[in-house]
């Protein structure tokens, strides 16, 4: 069960960033002022920063418990048959939390604390920010799914 869990959440937290940086970016930079691109922006990311956030946690969280399960299973021979998957995937998978975070909270709850707090739109220092956003994004999609193949390949 906790590896079903474990997928959906993956496939769900790729399938909201890749929706991110393929539909919601592009979206927003095709509006006409930097104050409707803010708000385009932020209304994504309003939504899109809690559900990814929550769902790296989950990621975490069950794939720590199914590791817990092997070492109980194996003893000692754990680290012998997966230690050295286990040190790749967990760098891996620290690599996709931490852009992840990035995108979500480093980015992300930016955008939307100052569409929130009605900021003055700085267009220069926005358009760094969705630069930023859209790079992070996509680089984050590339470590989960290296993630996710080398987690099947091994």
């Amino acid at each position: 069960m906790l590896l079903w869990i474990h997928l959906a959440a993956t496939g769900l937290y790729l399938g909201t960033t890749a929706g991110l940086a393929a539909f919601a970016l592009p979206s927003a930079a095709r509006a006409e002022t930097p104050r409707t691109r803010r708000r385009r922006l932020a209304r994504v990311l309003r939504a899109y920063d809690p559900i990814a956030i929550g769902l790296l946690g989950v990621m975490v969280m069950t794939g720590a418990w199914t590791i817990t399960g092997y070492k109980e299973t194996l003893g000692e021979a754990y680290f012998e048959t997966f230690g050295r998957q286990l040190v790749w995937k967990l760098g891996l998978a620290f690599l996709v939390v931490m852009s992840g975070t990035y995108v979500a909270m480093g980015l992300g709850h930016r955008i939307v604390r100052e569409e929130d707090w009605g900021d003055e739109v700085d267009e220069g220092k926005l358009g760094g920010m969705v630069s930023r956003l859209r790079g992070a994004a996509w680089i984050t999609i590339a470590v989960t799914l290296a993630t996710v193949v080398f987690s099947i390949v091994k």
